[in-house]
């Protein structure tokens, strides 16, 4: 089971070679993003690696992110020195493990304890910022995102035109086509604003693709309307 740690301290962040580390001091004593620490010596699954460790090793903290609120797996000292000796490399001077472990103990955890913080040249740092994923597709598969968008767009039409004969007849799906119908249309605007400047540049011929030109036309025409809106453009 995992322990739902409740603290206030701010997370710091420092670079350990080309890799971030976030570290919270908990009642003075280092506790560690697991994440990160798993992406710096190189263990893939982290999720995995948790199990191995630990009740006490472990736990789960909130933090203020860029992105809002956001829940952390967080390791102990003792579950960092695990997660270390499991890799194959740990005990081979010069392997990333090796050098891990020696610089954090060497410099951070000896900083911790001082001053219950870690500080680089005694500057505040900046939180670690939100993770940007970049993905390079090729021309059908951002047509394939904008098919599927229109996929969308079509079923709220579906809904929005069955929800006031439904209640007429007294049918409970009524609400149901309702709050659908709502879902479906925050996720359209949602999508639009997402897929809209990604596909920007593209041409489709409309005689040969005729799909793809349809749901690209009509998700560049698509306004976004508030929830009593139920209207198709």
């Amino acid at each position: 089971m995992t322990t739902q740690i409740s603290t206030q301290s701010q997370l710091s962040t420092f670079n350990f070679e080309n890799s971030a580390i976030r570290v919270i001091a908990v009642s003075g004593e280092p506790w560690f993003v697991a994440k990160d620490v798993c992406d710096a010596i190189g263990i893939d699954n982290n999720r995995k690696a948790l199990l191995a460790l630990d009740d006490d090793e472990k736990g789960v903290t909130l933090s203020n992110t860029l992105g809002g609120q956001q829940e952390m797996n967080i390791i102990s000292e003792s579950g960092m020195y695990t997660l270390i000796l499991r890799c194959r490399e740990a005990v081979k001077k010069g392997s990333v493990p090796h050098r891990f472990r020696k610089w954090v103990t060497a410099e951070v955890l000896s900083q911790i304890r001082k001053t219950g913080q870690y500080s680089q040249n005694n500057q505040q740092i900046a939180p670690l910022a939100e993770p940007k994923i970049t993905m390079e597709l090729t021309k059908k598969e951002w047509l394939r995102f904008a098919s599927m968008w229109y996929a969308l767009y079509n079923s709220l039409e579906v809904l929005a035109t069955l929800e006031k004969p439904l209640r007429a007849i007294g049918s409970p799906f009524g609400a149901t086509a309702y709050t659908h119908a709502t879902e479906y249309q925050t996720t359209l605007g949602v999508m639009k604003r997402i897929l809209e400047p990604m596909l920007a540049d593209f041409e489709v011929d409309p005689f040969e693709e005729a799909h793809y030109h349809k749901a690209l036309t009509t998700l560049r025409q698509y306004q976004p309307k508030g929830s009593s809106g139920l209207v198709r453009i």
